[in-house]
């Protein structure tokens, strides 16, 4: 059936359109055109086309229609939607620029904190009370590449460096530099450190003096200070910082390193020492004895220590020679002051090397081993006293190895 419509078709197109031709004669001679139906097929298309285009523009121009531009309404939409959207921008940009100035102070303020931190925190670990850990961990602090400069120039150029902030503040939603974060954990593990250190180190000053059978409270009210009082632990000991609590922490550590100065001065005092730097052997104890001449009980007030003729005699601790001559039955003696109320008594001597009023240092020869006075063969009688009243010697010998 298709088949007979495109004959059919092709049949009425022929008949309507059939070749022609157009004869010109000119000088005698006849010329012609040949007019096919597919050529005039093809002039009659484009004059329809060019017909129909142009009654298209005259209809156009009449209605003052333009399909190239779009209705008002629509414009109106568009230029709406605009400058919704640049608000928006707008609002972002300030928002982002509050946002950057919240951060700058929170991390300028956070700097600030970490500085102050870091002044305590170095006249901490650069004493010499805290020489381990506490110092091992300020190594690490020192080699740490972080935000501590003590200018605020300085502070502004790390804190440029510094500027990309990843972790945020749960408390005010501001990003934290995770280095900040770090020294800050640094900073406090040094605190702990050295609260460790220093606890111990009271614990065994309070401990050696106790050891002595001496009362802790009389001999720190002979220092300088007066300071005394039992032993305390500061709250949460071993146990990480909460946000708050460093600088408080600061204030009790270092309420305690006076209480350590106090103890150390009050050891560093304490005569600790051996006095005769040779072999020798007791010959007699502290305390009731039966004296060597009346074999009565009596009270003796040191410890005799036998040894050879001239063996060397040192002092304890250091001191000041207060005392360098003949005393009696003691024969040729030295006493030494070594602060705190403590003194110390080397008898029977056979030369002394000191004078009085001299400074001594621990282990300074003040002389030699004799039988001076009062004595029954070559021997050092060597007394411990504290506010004039005699301590078994043997207390502070014993404490004195415990401390080598």
């Amino acid at each position: 059936m298709l088949n007979d419509i495109i004959g059919d078709t092709r049949r009425r197109i022929l008949a309507t359109f059939p070749d022609r031709q157009i004869y010109l004669r000119s000088s005698g001679e006849v010329s012609y055109f040949s007019l096919t139906t597919r050529l005039q097929l093809g002039v009659i298309t484009g004059v329809s086309l060019m017909a129909l285009w142009c009654l298209f523009s005259i209809v156009n121009m009449i209605f003052d229609i333009n399909p190239l531009k779009s209705p008002s309404s629509e414009i109106r939409q568009v230029e709406a939607r605009y400058e919704r959207l640049l608000a928006d921008i707008t609002a972002k940009q300030e928002s982002t620029q509050a946002l950057l100035i919240e951060q700058r102070k929170s991390f300028e303020t956070m700097a600030a904190n970490l500085e102050a931190k870091h002044q305590t925190l170095s006249q901490i670990v650069s004493s010499d009370i805290l020489p381990s850990a506490a110092a091992q961990t300020s190594v690490r602090y020192a080699d740490a590449n972080m935000v501590m400069a003590p200018t605020k120039r300085d502070a502004s150029e790390r804190i440029a460096r510094r500027s990309q902030i990843k972790p945020v503040d749960i408390a005010t939603g501001l990003p934290i530099d995770s280095a900040l974060i770090s020294l800050d954990d640094t900073q406090n593990e040094i605190l702990l450190t050295a609260e460790r250190e220093l606890l111990d180190q009271i614990e065994t000053n309070r401990a050696l003096i106790e050891k002595t059978d001496m009362d802790i409270s009389d001999v720190l009210e002979q220092g300088t200070g007066g300071t005394g009082g039992p032993f305390i632990p500061l709250d949460g000991f071993g146990e990480g910082l909460k946000p708050g609590e460093f600088h408080p922490r600061v204030n009790e550590v270092q309420a305690r390193f006076v209480e350590h100065e106090a103890l150390e001065a009050a050891v560093t005092s304490m005569p600790l020492g051996h006095p005769v730097v040779d072999e020798t052997y007791i010959t007699s104890k502290f305390g009731v004895r039966s004296d060597p001449f009346t074999r009565r009980p009596t009270f003796h007030g040191g410890i005799d220590f036998g040894g050879r003729p001239m063996a060397p005699i040192q002092a304890t601790a250091a001191g000041t020679v207060i005392r360098a001559g003949r005393n009696g039955a003691l024969g040729l003696m030295v006493e030494i002051d070594h602060g705190h109320g403590f003194t110390t008594r080397y008898g029977h001597l056979k030369k002394t090397f000191v004078k009085r009023g001299q400074k001594v240092e621990k282990g300074t020869k003040i002389g030699g081993m004799g039988s001076t006075g009062r004595s029954s063969g070559t021997h050092l009688h060597y007394e411990v006293r504290f506010n004039g009243r005699g301590y078994d010697p043997k207390k502070f010998l014993e404490a004195g190895q415990h401390v080598q």
